[in-house]
């Protein structure tokens, strides 16, 4: 009898050893098991505003216009006056404001510190009065030289939808950013004048009656820039914008003077402009 009681003793013992053991051995597993892996933030989305101004030039813009002379019979009756020619690049300074939304941030890998930042932004800037001249040439049968001397003083007010990426990067405070904006153009021309020059006809306003007039059209641009952090409120920024502005239609007044023929309005065309700008601004981070 006591040699099974201490055959019995022995096995338990031996049972508790091997189970201490097999726990022993099982401790680092699980807790190689439950190891939390890292977790990158994302830095939260944010609502900011801007200011921004700078200049930059246009291309060179083809024009026309039309319109009709009374002529007496006797001098072949009504003359149809086509004209076209080019107008000249011209420079222009503008400023403006923005108001963005930057969504929560895209990780691009969780042991990168370089994130994706898509926003949003509202975005309107005006452009100072630039004159636009050349000369426009008519040249028909009846009349082998018609040619004019025009200038278009204009302003531009353009406003965009934009879609940008900023590429953010938290060791560094500067971050690149890559835009793209659909919108509008309000293109206004005052004091228009168009004087003939061949043969000539000094001091004759052809648009005399109404000088004036106001296209809207489609405007598009593509910006790229470069931001920087002052603190996590105020940044500065610098861009290139290239800006489309569709071809715009304009209807001035018919030339009414004494002992000069009586026109039809005046139809004038320009065709597409295209702007290279460069801007710098500030902006305000209102979290």
């Amino acid at each position: 009898m006591t040699e099974i009681t201490q055959s019995m003793e022995h096995q338990m013992k031996l049972r508790i050893s091997s189970s201490l053991f097999l726990l022993s051995l099982s401790i680092p597993a699980f807790a190689s098991y439950n190891q939390v892996e890292p977790v990158t933030i994302s830095p939260p989305a944010k609502f900011y505003i801007g200011i921004f101004g700078g200049g930059g030039s246009s291309n060179n813009i083809n024009a026309s216009q039309f319109a009709a002379a009374f002529l007496p019979a006797g001098s072949g009756g009504t003359l149809a006056v086509n004209a076209f020619g080019q107008m000249n690049s011209q420079s222009s300074g503008f400023f403006g404001g923005q108001l963005g939304y930057q969504t929560q941030q895209i990780v691009l890998q969780p042991s990168s510190p370089w994130t994706l930042g898509p926003a949003v932004e509202l975005e309107g800037y005006s452009m100072n009065s630039s004159t636009f001249s050349g000369i426009l040439v008519n040249s028909n049968v009846r009349a082998p030289e018609h040619d004019f001397q025009v200038s278009y003083p204009m302003n531009r007010t353009l406003f965009f939808a934009n879609g940008v990426l900023n590429f953010n990067n938290s060791n560094f405070p500067v971050h690149p950013y890559i835009g793209l904006g659909l919108g509008n153009a309000l293109v206004r021309i005052s004091g228009a004048n168009a004087t003939q020059i061949n043969p000539a006809e000094i001091g004759i306003n052809h648009y005399n009656s109404n000088p004036s007039d106001t296209n809207s059209v489609f405007a598009g641009q593509v910006k790229l820039g470069l931001s920087y952090d002052f603190n996590k409120y105020v940044s500065a920024f610098v861009d290139y914008r290239w800006v489309y502005v569709a071809s715009t239609h304009f209807l001035f007044g018919s030339t009414i003077y004494t002992g000069h023929a009586e026109t039809t309005s005046w139809q004038v065309k320009l065709d597409a402009q295209r702007y290279n700008l460069g801007n710098i601004g500030l902006r305000l981070n209102l979290g």
